[in-house]
């Protein structure tokens, strides 16, 4: 798989991962799990080490997005999103 199918595919999984699997039952909780170890699969074969920083870095953007609206706090992570996006573009 080529680097730009690699990285189209671990966006799609940010985008449909499931980041609210902790209020739902075990099913959902193993199926989240697995799903995270497949992006860090699929991560981890990118040869580019700043590819994968904002890979990961966008995975973790989410979850923090994720875990504020669960706590009911709304931030704006934007601008980290754009830094990400723009070493992905590259």
């Amino acid at each position: 798989m080529a680097q730009d199918n690699k990285i189209r595919t671990a966006l799609e999984m940010i985008e449909n991962y499931d980041w609210f699997w902790s209020m739902a039952d075990e099913w959902r909780y193993d199926s989240a799990k697995a799903g995270m170890r497949r992006f860090v699969a699929l991560v981890n074969t990118i040869e580019d080490e700043d590819v994968r920083k904002a890979l990961r870095g966008l995975w973790s953007l989410r979850y923090e997005e994720a875990s504020s609206v669960i706590n009911g706090r709304n931030i704006d992570t934007s601008a980290q999103r754009n830094e990400y996006m723009v070493v992905l573009a590259a």
